[in-house]
Protein backbone atom coordinates (compact mmCIF):
# COMPACT_ATOMS: atom_id res chain seq x y z
CA UNK A 1 0.00 0.00 0.00
CA UNK A 2 1.75 3.42 -1.11
CA UNK A 3 1.85 5.90 1.91
CA UNK A 4 2.83 9.08 0.15
CA UNK A 5 -0.15 10.94 0.36
CA UNK A 6 0.02 10.86 3.95
CA UNK A 7 3.94 11.75 4.75
CA UNK A 8 3.12 13.82 8.01
CA UNK A 9 1.84 10.98 9.83
CA UNK A 10 5.34 9.84 9.16
CA UNK A 11 7.31 13.15 10.11
CA UNK A 12 8.22 13.77 13.82
CA UNK A 13 6.26 16.67 15.47
CA UNK A 14 9.47 18.35 16.61
CA UNK A 15 9.84 19.04 13.14
CA UNK A 16 6.45 20.85 12.43
CA UNK A 17 7.07 23.64 9.93
CA UNK A 18 5.26 26.12 11.65
CA UNK A 19 5.43 26.08 15.02
CA UNK A 20 5.15 30.22 15.30
CA UNK A 21 2.04 30.40 13.80
CA UNK A 22 0.23 29.67 17.78
CA UNK A 23 2.07 32.77 18.98
CA UNK A 24 0.91 34.63 16.37
CA UNK A 25 -2.68 33.84 16.07
CA UNK A 26 -2.88 33.61 19.85
CA UNK A 27 -1.94 37.70 20.58
CA UNK A 28 -4.35 38.41 17.15
CA UNK A 29 -7.14 36.69 18.13
CA UNK A 30 -6.91 37.61 21.46
CA UNK A 31 -6.13 41.52 21.40
CA UNK A 32 -5.86 42.69 17.71
CA UNK A 33 -9.32 41.90 16.54
CA UNK A 34 -10.75 42.58 19.88
CA UNK A 35 -9.30 46.39 20.06
CA UNK A 36 -10.19 47.13 16.52
CA UNK A 37 -13.71 45.84 16.53
CA UNK A 38 -14.21 47.77 19.99
CA UNK A 39 -13.01 51.12 18.39
CA UNK A 40 -15.07 50.47 15.33
CA UNK A 41 -18.16 49.75 17.04
CA UNK A 42 -17.70 52.76 19.35
CA UNK A 43 -16.96 55.17 16.70
CA UNK A 44 -20.18 53.26 14.79
CA UNK A 45 -22.32 54.24 18.31
CA UNK A 46 -21.05 57.48 18.62
CA UNK A 47 -21.94 59.08 15.65
CA UNK A 48 -25.12 61.15 15.31
CA UNK A 49 -26.86 59.29 12.51
CA UNK A 50 -26.94 55.65 12.42
CA UNK A 51 -27.82 53.82 9.55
Amino acid sequence: MATSFLPFLFVPLTAYAASFVPSLLVPLTGLVIPAVTFAFMLLYIERDEIG
